[in-house]
């Protein structure tokens, strides 16, 4: 089989598979950009992470593409998706960092002091 055919399967396996990934977290990453203050803020992220999501392991696939014409088929597409599967692993990892929502503070009520009446003022009584 020609070298160049088996690389460009492997590469679209990988981008298939990043295409699936990102598919999947759509609707929690929607969720998550939903606290943003603004929408077109959220568009924008989800936009970007799926395009990371999707470009970084095309790019590792392609970096392992096959330079010689006599391969074995299985060993180069096995090396393009541990090149790709290991980018989808880090672009999850940067992303999640990139978008990591700070918790709000815990709720640490001070200590019950009850009011205290004011002393009453010296004078001439109305």
């Amino acid at each position: 089989m020609n070298s160049a055919l088996v690389g460009l399967i492997g590469v679209i396996v990988v981008v298939l598979i990043a295409e699936s990934v990102g598919l999947y977290l759509r609707g929690p990453l929607g969720a998550l950009l939903k606290t943003e203050k603004s929408t077109e803020r959220s568009n924008f992220w989800s936009a970007y992470i799926r395009i990371v999501l999707l470009l970084v392991p095309a790019a590792f696939a392609l970096v392992t593409f096959p330079t010689t014409a006599h391969e074995d088929p299985v060993l180069v597409i096995v090396e393009q998706l541990r090149w790709g599967l290991a980018a989808l692993l880090i672009s999850l990892a940067v992303a999640g960092k990139a978008l990591r929502v700070p918790t709000p503070p815990r709720y640490n009520p001070a200590p019950y002091i009850p009011p205290v009446a004011p002393p009453p003022i010296p004078g001439p009584a109305r």
